[in-house]
Formats: C-alpha cells, structure tokens, sequence
C-alpha cells in the first residue's frame, strides 16, 4: 500500500486530520472538566461560607448541639453533603452520617488547606461511598477567630455523567470530520496521482517495447502537466533515437555475419563484450559462452594476450602471425585501438588453409624436383658417357639406352600419374557408375598381378564371401584402386609371404581390404601416408613415383567411400576401403 503515491499522500493527511481531531477532543474535553469543576468549587464555596455564617450563631451562644440539625436541614436544599468540624478535627454536624460515628477529620488536606489559607478544596476516593468526592472547605470564623471548617462535598458521579454528554457528541463530531477528511483526502490524492499513473503506464509500454506513446496534455497546467509534455518529447525523441540505432545495428550484424575473420572487442578490463559468427566457428563456443570472459580464456594463445596488452598500455595497433596449439590453426592478428575508447578491436584471420597450400605447394615443389632429379641425373650421366666415347662401343652402347629407356619410362609414368591425380582432384576424370560385384573386380586385380607376385614368392589369397550384395560403382577405377594398393603391399612383402583380399558387408556400406605380412608401417608414418609424392623410408629404394596411394584415396573419396591403413611395424599392414550402398 505504502508504495502507492496515491496512498502515501492520503494517508499522512488522514493521519494528521486524526491527530488534530483527537487533540483537540482531549482538549476540549479536559477543558470542560476543569470548567465544570471550577464552576462547581465556586458554587460550593459560596454554600459553604453560608453555611459557616449560619453556624456562628450557634458558636456565640454555646449551643454546638444544634449544628448537627442545621447541617441536616442545609444539605436537604443544596443537595451536598455538608460537614462542620471544629479544629481538633472533632466532625460536628455531618448531613448524612451521625457525628458521634465518624472519625477525627484533622488530617482531611482540604481542613487544613482551609485553615491555613482560607479556603481548601480536594479530590480523591471516598471509601464510605465508593466513588470519587469533590470537597470544598472554608473557614468557620467568630469574633474574627477560626473555631471550626464548614465543608461540603459531592459526588463526582455526576460530573462525570454530564461530561459524558459533552464526549459523545465530541466523538461524533470527530467521527463526521475525519470521515469528510478521508473522502477528501483519497479524491484529492486520486487528482493528484492519476495523471502520474497514466504517464507510469506508457512508460511501462515504452520499456516493454510499445514507444507509440503520448499523453494528453493542456495549454496550462501544472507541473504534472510539465512532465507529460517533457514525456512526449522524450518518447518521440527515443523513437528517432533507436529507429537510427536499429538501422545501424543491422547494418552492423549484416557486416559482422559476412566477415570471415573472428572479431572480438575487448574492454579495458580484458573482458569480450561484442563478437561474431565467424569467432563461434573459430572456437567452437557459443556467443553467450564468449561474452564476458577474457580473451585469453578464449584463445587460449599467450602470443596474442600479449599483442592485446600491449595495444592497451601503448594505444597503437599491433599485428603478428600466430599459431595457435590449442587449436593447430594458423591467425593473422590485429589488434587496434578504438578511438574515443579504451576498447580494442582484436582481428584474427584464419590463414590455415593458406599456410597449409603453401606448405603442400612446397612439399609439391620438393617431391617433384626430389623425384625428377634421380632419372635425370641418370640419364644425363649416361648420355655424357654416351657423348665420350661409349657409343663407340655397341654393346655398352646397347646397355646404357636400355638404361635410358628405363629412366624415361620412370618419368613419363610419374608425369601420366601427375595428369590422372590432377584430373581426379579437379573432378575433370567423371565415374561412369554401373551395378558392379565386388568380386569379380578382385577377381581381375589380382590376375593382372598374378604373375608378379609368383616373380617375388608371394601368395595372393582372397576371403570373399559367397553372395555378397552388389553396388553401384566404376568398376574400371575400382580395380585401379585395388591394383595399385596389390602392387604396393607386393614390393613390401618378403618372399615367402602373402597377401589376402577380403571383403565384409557393414551397416554403411562394403569394406574392401588388403592384408600382407610385409615390414609393416612406423606410426609415426601412418597420418600422412595417402599425401603425394610422400614415401616411407624403406620406400625410397622401391621405385615408385609416390603417387600411387594418393590416387587410391581420392578415387574411393569421389565414389563417397573412406579409404585406410591398419599396421603394426614388422607385422604387416592392412589396406582398407569403405564403397557405400
């Protein structure tokens, strides 16, 4: 209730009316009791000193017996108790009690008051009566000497029964006062608030979103009225405000979404406050995730904390290549300083792809020129020998073009694998994809591999189930794949051992693969065995381009397949191929 204005204006008033009413009832109250009460003393004096006066008589003739029958005659008419007491104490006359009964009064403080200064009145409890008792006593005078107190008393009974009259009609009048109060207080208080409720309810509507709001305002007013019209101007002027504020931020979002690179502002506390789409990519966090941590909590690289606080202690851009371990990515980072701010910009480009063409352009670049070189060295050596004098000689002439030959076939096989690779990875080779069975494609592989694999000892077995279901591939680049990697598991297997095809029916398609009992692979060779030109160090010697397995991976990725190699070294390998269905 007490959060109300309307309510903490009405009920401080109605507080106050109460208060006000209430003093004033006790005021008036008392002061009519103590009117009441003067008024009654002054009139019971008056008896009382006509009463003493009436006494003397009987004091000048020495007849104190006949006090007692006029105190009882005067208390009939004046309707009060009257008692005469003589200085001792000793009660005379009383008009409703026998003298002879009651006990010495000296100590009554009105008897003394009225000794000592001519007149003495109190109130307290009377335990004859029961009730509360007014006394009024004066001074019984003779021959200008005090012989005795003339006192009357009565009850207070009545006082109180009158003044009740005066209370109740008190309390009414309150009653109507502060009733007529309340409703004036709660109608001035609903004028007063009801303009500051209409202007509490459109603000509520602006903060929930509504900002087509305006109130009603006059020519005049007060400063309620004031506050409307600064409230239309303040509405208006937010709509502006945040229409402007609305188109900037889309064009910022549309700007942000379409940027590659992972953007971050950063507060001077080292906490994220704005970032993009492409950061969640980056580190695969949430933008609520990102928000409000650091960005080394993010990042995770020291390299580019330091470029951040180093922007921030000297406000000049920074930038650095940095790899990231966490993350194996490559960044270019900037880090510029925002101006009128103490916020940076933190750029980072991913710059991986462009790291790892490079690298693989270089390796490219090196396995080329490494496998070139030998066949041309060779060739160039034996033509120099041809040149000084050997081809005189038919038949060392005969022994070095053989020779020759064999250097020039190793380069025309390595520049038609070069041609067959780049056509597949270009998808420029098409798959022409029948209904094929796998067996019979092994079944051709391994005929055309027969002979030279009983040339080296080695026997070819095959574990090819009966009634394996057929699916839809390139037989012809199939048995490429399953050729070249019979031919590579041949040139590393010993004599004496052998080579076994089989294939197995799995829930995502057929798996093909080539088990040998040959050297096997280091593991640390297996990761990078499909990438060209690339060769195990037992390899080198072997004569091959290099190539071979590289278009075996790209060949079972183009028919949507994965391709795999199982070794243990000095325990063989097993080459494997997944065809879906």
């Amino acid at each position: 209730m007490f959060r109300s204005i309307r309510w903490r204006i009405a009920i401080p008033f109605i507080l106050l009316i109460l208060v006000c009413v209430a003093g004033l009832s006790l005021y008036l109250s008392q002061y009519f009791k103590n009117n009441y009460t003067d008024e009654l003393k002054i009139q019971l004096t008056h008896q009382a000193r006509l009463i003493s006066d009436s006494s003397v008589s009987s004091f000048e003739a020495g007849q104190p017996e006949d006090l007692d029958e006029l105190v009882k005659q005067a208390g009939e008419h004046i309707e009060a108790r009257v008692t005469l007491i003589d200085l001792q104490g000793t009660v005379l006359g009383d008009s409703e009690e026998d003298p002879g009964t009651m006990e010495n009064h000296a100590d009554r403080p009105e008897v003394q008051e009225a000794i000592l200064e001519g007149m003495g009145s109190s109130t307290r409890y009377s335990e004859t009566l029961g009730y509360d008792m007014l006394y009024v006593a004066v001074p019984l005078v003779v021959d200008n000497q005090v012989v005795g107190v003339s006192r009357l008393s009565v009850s207070l009974a009545d006082i109180d029964e009158s003044l009740h009259d005066i209370y109740r009609t008190l309390a009414l009048g309150g009653t109507i006062v502060v009733a007529i109060a309340l409703l004036l207080s709660i109608q001035i208080s609903r004028i007063t608030v009801e303009p500051i409720r209409r202007l509490t309810q459109s603000s509520k509507r602006m903060a929930e979103g509504d900002l087509n709001q305006q109130i009603k305002t006059t020519s005049g007013g007060d400063e309620v009225e004031e506050l409307g019209r600064a409230f239309n101007q303040m509405a208006a002027r937010i709509k502006d405000m945040l229409g402007e504020i609305t188109a900037e931020r889309d064009r910022m979002s549309i700007l942000l979404a379409h940027i590659g690179d992972a953007l971050f502002v950063v507060s001077d506390e080292g906490k994220i406050t704005l970032t993009n789409e492409a950061a969640e990519d980056f580190f695969y966090l949430s933008r609520e995730q990102m928000l409000g941590r650091t960005l080394i909590e993010i990042v995770r690289d020291h390299e580019i904390d330091v470029l951040l606080q180093e922007c921030q202690r000297t406000r000049e851009e920074q930038t650095a290549l940095v790899e990231t371990g966490s993350l194996g990515k490559h960044f270019a980072v900037t880090v510029t300083p925002l101006q009128g701010k103490t916020d940076c910009l933190v750029v980072l480009r991913d710059i991986t792809a462009q790291r790892k063409t490079e690298i693989v352009r270089r390796d490219f670049v090196s396995n080329v020129s490494h496998e070139l070189r030998t066949p041309i060295a060779s060739i160039s050596a034996l033509a120099e020998t041809l040149k000084e004098g050997a081809l005189e000689d038919p038949s060392v002439a005969g022994s070095f073009l053989e020779k020759m030959l064999i250097e020039l076939d190793k380069l025309s096989q390595m520049v038609e694998e070069l041609g067959e690779l780049s056509r597949i990875e270009s998808g420029m080779a098409p798959l022409n994809k029948t209904t094929i069975d796998i067996a019979e494609v092994a079944t051709r592989a391994l005929r055309r591999l027969e002979a030279q694999a009983e040339r080296a000892g080695i026997d070819l077995m095959t574990e090819l189930p009966q009634n394996l279901p057929s699916l839809r591939a390139d037989p012809d680049r199939i048995e490429q794949v399953m050729v070249n990697l019979l031919h590579n598991a041949i040139k590393f297997t010993p004599p004496g051992g052998k080579i076994t095809v089989a294939a197995t029916q799995e829930e995502r398609g057929l798996r093909v693969s080539l088990a040998d009992t040959g050297a096997g692979i280091p593991e640390a060779d297996l990761p990078r065995l499909f990438e060209r030109f690339y060769k195990v160090d037992k390899a080198r010697t072997g004569g091959g381009t290099g190539l071979g397995l590289a278009i075996c991976k790209h060949l079972v990725q183009a028919h949507g397949g994965e391709i795999g190699v199982e070794s243990v070294e000095g325990r063989g390998s097993t080459f494997f191929f997944t065809l879906p269905w």
